[in-house]
């Protein structure tokens, strides 16, 4: 008899789930294993039922639910190395998340420094290795000037870093530019406060 297992998150960070079901016979049971992202953290996962509820918080942690009548199996913990023997092609089967970088300005600048060249480096070193066709380029500024002039500041900024990236090789087609003055900051300021974390570019790659 099938049975549907309800999800849900408990972190605006999202945590990394492996979700499999597993048949035998005319049973099926899905079993949930809670995976640590790359650099590590792991999110909080909340695994119910109409019976009950399960949370899972630790890096390879799991549950199972084989019928709607009985609450979640109690979590446990399993070996990182049989995970990822049992699962193999399940685990190379999830897609690389997505990278993001922030290029910081000095002010009333929308040219990079050489610590930012050497950045995007590491930008250019994700795409490939994601081979992604997806990058998205935001550019920001802080409160201080004049909103327009911001604007046209911020759009400087990210056209910079998105130029640098077509002339190492990356297909423009690929790049979004996206740009928002002093909107979005970093760090929420009063009009005309400097802040040089909002002076940014915010590169993604997916």
């Amino acid at each position: 008899m099938k049975h549907k297992l309800h999800l849900r998150i408990q972190k605006i960070i999202l945590p990394l789930v492996l979700l499999v079901l597993l048949m035998s016979g005319c049973a099926s049971t899905t079993q949930v294993v809670l995976l640590p992202d790359p650099d590590g953290k792991v999110g909080i996962l909340e695994v119910s039922n109409v019976k009950g509820t399960q949370t899972l918080n630790q890096a390879w942690q799991t549950t199972e639910s084989a019928s709607m009548d009985r609450t979640p199996s109690e979590p446990k913990i399993l070996e990182e190395k049989k995970v990822r023997q049992a699962f193999r092609e399940a685990l190379e089967a999830e897609p690389i998340p997505p990278a993001s970088f922030i290029i910081y300005f000095r002010t009333d600048r929308s040219a990079l420094s050489t610590d930012s060249r050497t950045l995007l480096t590491k930008v250019i070193d994700a795409i490939q290795a994601r081979k992604s066709t997806d990058i998205i380029i935001s550019g920001h500024t802080d409160a201080v000037g004049p909103i327009d002039y911001n604007r046209r500041l911020s759009l400087r900024r990210a056209k910079a870093v998105a130029d640098i990236l077509v002339a190492r090789g990356i297909d423009r087609q690929n790049i979004q530019v996206t740009y928002h003055g002093k909107g979005n900051p970093l760090v929420p300021t009063p009009d005309g406060v400097p802040e040089p974390r909002n002076r940014r570019v915010e590169v993604t790659v997916r």
